[in-house]
């Protein structure tokens, strides 16, 4: 019991050492340019990548441009013939495409009601 009062005692009379002036500040200013440097690496790696695939893409490009059109340079455009079966076809065609801008308008009005709703919710 004593050894437990003298050792409360002796660690009240040792003094806690205090941070300096601004120490706060400064480890603020080094956590904000870790992260602006992070942020900087991240995007000039995103434009080293974006430039490879861009530059690979071209590349290609030009490659298949050069290997397919190296024996005939004439751009033809084919004749088109129009028979029943290729306008049925076309006609669904249509027809899909006509469903789908349909479907893409409702699921966007539904999306502008449900937000307008949600807002007014938390309002």
């Amino acid at each position: 019991m004593k050894q437990d009062k003298a050792i409360i005692k002796v660690l009240k009379s040792v003094e806690v050492p205090t941070l300096s002036d601004g120490f706060n500040a400064r480890m603020m200013k080094q956590l904000y340019q870790a992260v602006e440097k992070k942020k900087q690496r991240t995007y000039i790696l995103t434009l080293c990548l974006l430039s490879t695939v861009s530059l690979g893409l071209v590349s290609m490009g030009i490659y298949l441009t050069k290997d397919y059109l190296a024996e005939n340079f004439t751009f033809q455009l084919p004749t088109l013939k129009m028979m029943a079966a290729s306008i049925s076809k076309y006609g669904f065609g249509i027809y899909i495409a006509f469903l789908i801008f349909i479907l893409l308008a409702l699921d966007t009005f539904f999306r502008t009601v449900w937000h307008k709703h949600k807002v007014e919710k938390f309002n």
